[in-house]
């Protein structure tokens, strides 16, 4: 065979070796490892409804195919660029109460059937069943979401709920946040940051209640895990809820929320803002539903609560609440000059929750402590009992 046929055998050899060099990168086959993403065990469950017992796929199970996992590794600032859609679910804005509100993750689990199913969205609701998964290497800790609002956008408080919230099986198989940063950049420059503790007994579905309830607009708020719990079979951190609540317009010179009734944050916001009108908050009569009003001197510090000194039905009052209600009244106000930190934790059998302050009275004399019952009623979020005017009993008493 002569030279010119040699080089003319090239011609046919050339174009099929950059066929052949596109197919292979297309399919992953030529200078792409199979193992780009976590090896680690972190599922939270499957389509629909959280499960300690699923692995998701995304890197994180030895079924997960390796596109999956390729996009779960993906971190913010890396070389390997996610692709649009983990971008897209990373940072969305979403409507809450007809604000615009704009929610950023420093990552996110993907679950390759679903992709934004762990995506930060999910803290703006009040859903238990959803909720925004870290999808980072190591512990989480670092990692982060924030909330950017419009500007003027009045901002009255925030309920941080930790871990995952759907049952307490799944609550303790994810790691969750124990210590954890909240920032808050407001107008004219100004910042304010709180510390949230998350003590290892933090049940599951409880969350913590800032009361921030200042004039200031609040440009943005970030919320960063500093410390981590360790999930007991999963890696990956859960954050159940970041809900901002927003004041709306006065009624007869009174503040008002939006969503108060449909949803818990901003009726929590109600009764701090005036709690001796917490009457206003009961269930309706023709419900059925009674509102306990509960009085003790003294509460052991854990177990079951002594019979109480006085008791009667709000919705039956007739001079008897007035007794109470400025009670009521200064000491929510100064529980909150203490600390602008509250707990919502769920209600003894799983129906309702109880708000009270975070922490007890620093001294005896600074106020006395109270408890707030919350149940859903209808279609609706109302006070079902109040306890009032105890102190909890200590070692020395």
């Amino acid at each position: 065979m002569s030279d010119d046929s040699w080089r003319g055998g090239t011609r046919w050899w050339k174009p099929l070796r950059v066929i052949l060099g596109c197919v292979l990168l297309s399919t992953g086959a030529w200078g792409q490892s199979t193992d780009a993403g976590r090896t680690e065990a972190g599922g939270l469950g499957p389509s629909g409804a959280p499960d300690a017992g699923q692995t998701v796929s995304g890197g994180l199970g030895p079924s997960a195919p390796a596109d999956a996992g390729r996009a779960a590794s993906a971190a913010p600032g890396s070389a390997e660029t996610p692709d649009a859609g983990l971008s897209d679910a990373r940072r969305v804005e979403v409507k809450l109460h007809g604000v615009s509100v704009t929610v950023t993750a420093s990552s996110m689990l993907v679950e390759g059937r679903e992709p934004g199913r762990y995506g930060p969205a999910n803290l703006l609701d009040e859903d238990p069943g959803t909720l925004w998964a870290e999808g980072a290497k190591g512990s989480g800790a670092g990692e982060w979401v924030e909330l950017s609002f419009p500007p003027d956008t009045p901002v009255h408080s925030f309920l941080v709920t930790p871990g995952n919230p759907k049952s307490a099986k799944l609550y303790k198989a994810n790691a969750r946040p124990r210590k954890a940063r909240l920032e808050l950049k407001l107008a004219e420059g100004r910042k304010l940051d709180y510390v949230l503790d998350f003590p290892r007994d933090f049940p599951a579905g409880g969350a913590i209640y800032v009361d921030y309830a200042r004039q200031f607009a609040v440009k943005s708020a970030r919320l960063t895990v500093l410390t981590v719990w360790p999930g007991s079979r999963y890696r990956d951190l859960c954050l159940g809820g970041f809900v901002p609540v927003f004041r709306g317009p006065p009624d007869r010179s009174r503040p008002t929320f939006l969503g108060t009734g449909s949803e818990l944050a901003p009726t929590l916001a109600m009764f701090m803002r005036s709690p001796s009108l917490v009457y206003g908050l009961l269930p309706p009569e023709i419900s059925g539903v009674p509102a306990r009003l509960r009085a003790y001197s003294r509460v052991p510090h854990n177990g079951p609560l002594p019979p109480p000194e006085e008791e009667f039905n709000m919705h039956h009052v007739t001079g008897g609440w007035s007794r109470f209600s400025e009670d009521l009244a200064g000491n929510a106000a100064a529980a909150g000059s203490q600390s602008e930190l509250f707990r919502l934790v769920p209600a003894p059998g799983g129906k309702g929750y109880v708000f009270d302050p975070s922490a007890p009275p620093e001294r005896p004399d600074s106020y006395s402590n109270f408890r707030v019952h919350w149940a859903r009623v209808e279609d609706g979020w109302y006070v079902v009992g109040v306890d009032v005017l105890y102190r909890e009993q200590t070692a020395d008493d």
